[in-house]
């Protein structure tokens, strides 16, 4: 199953910087790559996931993001204040997803649009929302 996952990811990332080459970086269609990504869901990196991407209107993009199970009895801490700190841990943690993130995360800082994340434990009905804004990226310590 890694075998599968990890051939997974390297064709993700081969086919996100060919696709980047013939367009023009101003005229982006969001909904479009946006949909590009879903197609390319779920991806899994080390027991973590993005399990959907999904732009609601033409406001924010949802992600959808799986976490380990282990993770459910620390939920509420982990999103309670919604503040700075608490959205730098998430950014720092959804840069493993590699290029096409960083391509998502670029495309919406540029358009000045929210990417709201759905915290979704494996085996756990329980759910918990981030809202990271663009500035939160402008300000991100590396």
């Amino acid at each position: 199953m890694s075998k599968f996952v990890s051939s997974c990811l390297l064709v993700l990332t081969m086919l996100f910087p060919m696709n980047s080459q013939g367009q023009d970086k101003g005229t982006v269609d969001l909904g479009e790559y946006v949909e590009e990504l879903n197609s390319q869901c779920p991806v899994i990196k080390e027991s973590w996931g993005i399990g959907s991407i999904t732009m609601v209107g033409d406001n924010y993009a949802l992600v959808d993001v799986l976490l380990p199970s282990n993770l459910s009895m620390f939920l509420s801490s982990l999103t309670s204040s919604n503040g700075e700190n608490v959205r730098q841990l998430w950014i720092k943690q959804l840069k493993q997803f590699g290029e096409p993130w960083s391509r998502l995360v670029n495309t919406m800082v540029q358009t000045d649009r929210r990417i709201i994340v759905n915290l979704r434990p494996e085996g756990s009905d329980e759910t918990a929302l981030v809202t990271l804004y663009p500035s939160d990226f402008k300000n991100s310590k590396p």
